[in-house]
Formats: C-alpha cells, sequence, structure tokens
C-alpha cells in the first residue's frame, strides 16, 4: 500500500498532463452532491478522482448548431466526448433515445472507456418510508438493453437477496413511550464480494451496494472478467415483486439462499462491434459510422447506488460507503470505483502494482528437523565468535597505534 501511495504520487507529479473524464448527464443521473465523495473527498484528502483527473460533467442533449443546417451537430458532439478519456454513466433515471445511444457508441468506437452504473430495476429505501412500509419493484426500462448485449452483457429485472448484508434497525416496541430498535440483517443490501486475482479488486473488502442486479454474459469476442458477485449464500427474486419490511419479520427458510456468487460487474475487454452496425440513418447525421473499435475495454456494473454517498435530512455529506446505523465506512466503494477508473483510463503502472503478489520464502521444515542441533550451535556461537573477534581486532590496533 505503501509502494502504491508513492508511486501514484509521483506519476501525478511527472505526468504533463492530466487525462480528463467525465460524468454523463441528461437522462437523471447522479448530481454532484451524490458524487461529492468520489469527486472531491469529504475528508479532504487526495484519495478522490479529482486528485488523479480531470473531472468534468457533459450534458449529452446540449447540442452545438451547425451554421449551415441550423440541425444539431452531431459530428461535433461525437468530437467534443472523445476529449475525455473515460465517461461514467452513474444512476440513469430517464430512457436514452436513439440519439443518445448513437454518440455513446461512436465514442465508445473512437477508443472511449466507459463505466456503466445502471440499475436493473426501480428500488429504493426511501420507497419502504410509507405506511405500508413496501413497494413494488419494477424493470428500470431505460432503453439500452440491445446497446449492452451488443457490448456482451445484460442487466438483468431481478434482485439479489444475500445473507452477507448490512443490517437495519427496526423498532420492535415501546417502553415507557421510547421506541425500542433491534438490528435485522437486510437482505436487499448485499456486501459484495470481489474477485481478488484481478488488479481493480484484489486487495479490497466488501463493496456496500442497495438493491443490486444480477448480470448476464453474453457469448461474443469479448473477453469478459467478473469483478463483484454475491456471496456463496443468495438468491434472486424477479421483477415485478412486492419488496417490505415483512421480510425482516418473516425470513425466507435458508435453504432458499441456494445461489452462489452472482456475478454484478464485469469488465469488458478487446474490440466492440457498433450497435449501429447495418442499421439505416438519417441522411441528417452526416457522419460516417465507425462500426468496430480498437483494442478497448468497459465496466458494467448493476447497481447505481454504489457510487453514490449519502446526504443527511440537513445536507450534511456523508462518506462514500457509509453505513450510519453502525458508524462505519466500507471503504470498498471507493477503493472500487477509483480503481476502476484509473484501469479503464490505462494506467498500467499503478494497476500492476496492485495485481502485486507477495510469496512468502518458507524454510525446509525436514532439514531444520534434522540438522537442529548444527542450526542451533550456528546461530548461538556465530554471534560470539563474531562480536570476540571484533574485540582482539580493535584491541589490536590500539596497542599496535600507542605502543
Amino acid at each position: 500500500n505503501l509502494e502504491y501511495e508513492f508511486i501514484s504520487s509521483i506519476l501525478k507529479i511527472l505526468k504533463n498532463q492530466t487525462d480528463k473524464i467525465a460524468f454523463l448527464e441528461g437522462h437523471g443521473e447522479l448530481n454532484n452532491n451524490n458524487l461529492y465523495d468520489i469527486i472531491k473527498s469529504v475528508v479532504n484528502d487526495n484519495f478522490k478522482l479529482s486528485y488523479y483527473f480531470n473531472v468534468e460533467r457533459f450534458n449529452i442533449k446540449e447540442f452545438v448548431i451547425d451554421s449551415t443546417t441550423m440541425q444539431p451537430d452531431i459530428k461535433e458532439q461525437i468530437n467534443n466526448l472523445c476529449k475525455y478519456k473515460a465517461i461514467i454513466i452513474a444512476k440513469p433515471t430517464l430512457p436514452f433515445n436513439n440519439l443518445d445511444k448513437l454518440i455513446i457508441d461512436q465514442y465508445i468506437m473512437n477508443g472511449g472507456k466507459v463505466l456503466w452504473l445502471i440499475d436493473g430495476v426501480h428500488a429504493s429505501m426511501d420507497s419502504l418510508q410509507n405506511n405500508k412500509r413496501s413497494f413494488i419493484s419494477i424493470k428500470n426500462s431505460l432503453n439500452i438493453d440491445d446497446q449492452l448485449f451488443k457490448y456482451g452483457v445484460r442487466i438483468n429485472a431481478d434482485l439479489i437477496e444475500d445473507l452477507r448484508c448490512i443490517e437495519i434497525p427496526i423498532i420492535t416496541g415501546y417502553s415507557n413511550n421510547l421506541p425500542q430498535q433491534k438490528f435485522f440483517s437486510w437482505p436487499f443490501s448485499p456486501l459484495l464480494t470481489l474477485n481478488k486475482t484481478h488488479p481493480i479488486s484484489k486487495g479490497i473488502d466488501a463493496v456496500k451496494s442497495e438493491f443490486v442486479s444480477s448480470i448476464d454474459t453474453i457469448q461474443n469476442k469479448l473477453k469478459k472478467t467478473i469483478l463483484l458477485t454475491s456471496s456463496t449464500q443468495s438468491r434472486l427474486i424477479m421483477s415485478p415483486s412486492k419488496i417490505g419490511l415483512s421480510i425482516l419479520e418473516n425470513p425466507p427458510l435458508l435453504e432458499t439462499y441456494n445461489s452462489s456468487h452472482i456475478p454484478t460487474a464485469i469488465l469488458l475487454e478487446g474490440e466492440f462491434e457498433s450497435v449501429f452496425k447495418n442499421r439505416i440513418l438519417s441522411k441528417n447525421h452526416k457522419i460516417n459510422i465507425k462500426t468496430e473499435s480498437p483494442e478497448n475495454k468497459m465496466i458494467v456494473i448493476a447497481d447505481g447506488d454504489i457510487i453514490s454517498n449519502d446526504i443527511s435530512e440537513k445536507g450534511n455529506i456523508y462518506p462514500l460507503g457509509y453505513d450510519k446505523y453502525i458508524n462505519y465506512t466500507y471503504d470498498g466503494n471507493k477503493f472500487f470505483i477509483i480503481n476502476a477508473i484509473q484501469y479503464l483510463c490505462d494506467n498500467n503502472s499503478i494497476s500492476l502494482l496492485k495485481g502485486k503478489s507477495l510469496k512468502l520464502r518458507m524454510l525446509n521444515k525436514k532439514k531444520i528437523k534434522n540438522n537442529k542441533i548444527l542450526i542451533q550451535t550456528i546461530n548461538i556461537l556465530t554471534p560470539l565468535i563474531l562480536v570476540f573477534l571484533i574485540f582482539f581486532y580493535f584491541n589490536y590496533l590500539q596497542k599496535k597505534t600507542y605502543k
């Protein structure tokens, strides 16, 4: 970890130009307050995206108007987006139209990197605050299923329940008119397990999530690496379904948590094929569609809340991954996101450091047992002999000098 901190700081000093990244907006994505800790850090330390990159926001729906046609200049919009080394699509809530998808697709075809943080269903803890203490989860229709499918993944309209999860307080009764709370495991907020061998996720503890969906991979020529999964005791429920606090009062049987390591975040690497390949486009676009990208990569995460910090009712911003009920911060969220962006932006020297393994060179126990007396004798007598030799040598020099 010290080596990582030294090298990342030295690279920042030596780098002539800082890479630019952008949070995409235009589809109800997370605002600056929800992203404050990952960008600027609540505790004002160097562990933030703005320490490594120039971080901006890019509204995909704000176009430059072509003076000759008086139409939005699509080519210029793609060029403007290509100025960023990577873009982050953080928890969109409104559908993407075909023009939005075309611009993102051509950004990828030109070598742009994307971190997708997409909710598979509409679900949030705020929805439990009604009188019924329940809600119906429904599919999050963003109109990007075909695009992600073409790139090699599918975010499913389901939710993961996991026994490895955070706990939430529930009022169980009253004593002297004072509410009595008890903590219960909340399976819809899993503590996700990380891939221990990949540089992005190696050495990181659990990642806190909320209403996370599963991801399927599609067979194509791309290399796929699973970065985040559920634990060994998890299960899936399909949407639409009723989500309520009643699950705490009448928990499902443990035997029903029979699924293991359900994928929730996947790294895709290789040459991507355009979703607009063989499609007929409007002549007004006036752009040459690239149908295949150079060697490229992207990461798809089936939960937008992984990157979002909480905000109190008074407007105070909590650290990313903070659990206000137990006053504990899961650092894994921040480590994972920053490592993911660095990996996408080809900060290979830093990524290699995260992937290093330390091997302990163990002593040969058989030799130790067979030569126990000899080894003990050498270890005891050798230091004593060296001390006496040094003493006699300096004593000899002193007599010779002052004779």
